[in-house]
């Protein structure tokens, strides 16, 4: 655990910690004694000062371990490299559902690392359902796990080999939906959206370059995944 591993480094105790955290002398003991609660954002922030890390790291393992001493001798703000993503939805290849399934409505937030080469991009979350990607590199994908994400319309980036994407498909003038994670690659005039699976089942979805297939179905590319990790609910 990344708490126990800041500990040590520090070769500090659970109650000073707690307390350069701004909390009860008790907080950190009382947390580990509680492994499968998540903490809310607010806690993670107090740790992470406590802790002499950002809330990224302690979180996720995504940011800097080691806070640099500011010009005024302070630390440098946690919360800096923490922000929410929204959780839109669920992504399960092969499930084509009913649009209304799809609530685009503003509910379930996770805590989620600010990306720090698209700062201007929103971030979205989506909960992974099933084994599509579970074979994904340089880290694997598996169900219940979320994915962040930079949305696509405000990255203005052109689809490239290599890119790990939320794409939707619809059906029926978009009254069906799937939405999955798919590695990008072209081929000629294709576009390769592929599973990265241990399960056989899975196929690729092939369309033409410009995206416009002549079977009716039409893709669409919601994200650029950049963040993968365990589930940690801290907000509905």
């Amino acid at each position: 655990m990344r708490i126990q591993e800041r500990l040590a480094d520090l070769q500090k105790s659970m109650r000073a910690a707690s307390i350069d955290g701004g909390m009860g002398a008790t907080a950190i003991k009382d947390l580990m004694r509680r492994p499968n609660d998540s903490p809310s954002m607010e806690t993670v922030e107090k740790l992470a000062k406590g802790l002499n890390t950002t809330a990224a790291w302690l979180a996720y393992e995504a940011g800097p371990k080691t806070l640099r001493p500011t010009s005024s001798g302070g630390l440098a703000d946690a919360s800096r490299n923490f922000g929410l993503a929204r959780v839109d939805g669920s992504v399960s290849a092969g499930m084509f559902l009913a649009a209304s399934v799809f609530d685009d409505t503003p509910g379930e937030m996770i805590s989620a690392p600010r990306d720090p080469d698209y700062p201007f991009a929103a971030q979205l979350a989506f909960r992974v359902e099933g084994d599509s990607m579970d074979k994904a590199e340089p880290r694997p994908i598996r169900d219940g796990d979320f994915v962040i994400c930079c949305a696509w319309s405000d990255l203005g980036l052109e689809p490239a080999d290599g890119m790990i994407l939320v794409i939707q498909q619809t059906l029926d003038d978009g009254r069906l939906r799937e939405r999955s994670v798919k590695k990008f690659s072209l081929d000629g005039d294709r576009a390769i959206f592929a599973p990265m699976s241990s399960n056989p089942k899975h196929a690729p979805i092939i369309v033409p370059r410009d995206f416009n297939p002549e079977d009716g179905k039409q893709v669409t590319i919601l994200g650029l995944v950049r963040f993968v990790f365990d589930y940690q609910v801290i907000r509905w």
